[in-house]
């Protein structure tokens, strides 16, 4: 391939990662959402009733068997107290691992729960207040996969209450993974709109670093990322 057709084709794949993530997210965001409009009076402690858990863990498992690029995806919520309803901290999490799913064990343990406060993690704070979705990330997954991240999230919301937050993680190997074999010889690096590193074929730029683009524009973006050629 020439120079254009390695950019064209770049730029189409890039535009599947975060397109299809995005879309898959929200998607899970709805179902979750439509699963709580059943009940007449929607209240964040319907989070704990069984068949409603039962019914947000199979939009979970449907969404990584039906998404080609995830590792992990679930649903938070952080319920305040209220009456007899203690405060409680609810991650429902599930990744890929040997051809299968299975389920992150955090929500055991409210102690644990208590001491992360996702609330205070960028993936929760921000589309909670936006009120849209957005993309975290490159960023190290301490909690659920010690690996380079990207996590798209986005807000379930049930008459202007946020209930929480669905979220979709994919590795940053996967990303490299997929861009690499197209780009040739081509020096191109991708960002955040932060400048955060997502990929890069220089090995000088590391993943995570920000880097500076002063007057260099790029040659392709989107509402979550920049692609520069170097």
């Amino acid at each position: 391939m020439n120079h254009s057709e390695h950019l064209s084709a770049l730029t189409r794949k890039i535009d599947d990662i975060i397109n299809s993530t995005v879309e898959s997210t929200g998607l899970l965001a709805d179902e979750i959402r439509q699963s709580l409009n059943v009940h007449q009076e929607s209240r964040p402690e319907m989070l704990l009733e069984p068949g409603v858990k039962a019914a947000i863990q199979s939009y979970i498992k449907k969404t990584l068997n039906h998404h080609h690029y995830c590792s992990g995806t679930g649903f938070a919520s952080h319920i305040e107290s209220s009456g007899a309803v203690r405060e409680y901290w609810l991650l429902e999490w599930w990744y890929k691992k040997d051809k299968g799913l299975k389920q992150v064990s955090l929500d055991l343990d409210q102690a644990t729960q208590q001491r992360l406060d996702f609330r205070t993690f960028e993936w929760f704070k921000t589309p909670v207040s936006e009120g849209k979705a957005y993309i975290h990330g490159p960023y190290v997954d301490y909690i659920c996969n010690t690996s380079l991240t990207l996590t798209a999230a986005v807000p379930v919301l049930i008459q202007g209450q946020v209930l929480g937050v669905a979220a979709l993680d994919i590795l940053v190997s996967r990303v490299e993974e997929e861009l690499l074999p197209l780009c040739g010889k081509e020096k191109l690096l991708l960002t955040n709109l932060d400048g955060g590193i997502i990929f890069s074929t220089n090995p000088r730029l590391r993943i995570g670093e920000l880097f500076k683009a002063d007057e260099r524009k790029p040659v392709y973006q989107n509402s979550y990322v920049l692609l520069y050629q170097l």
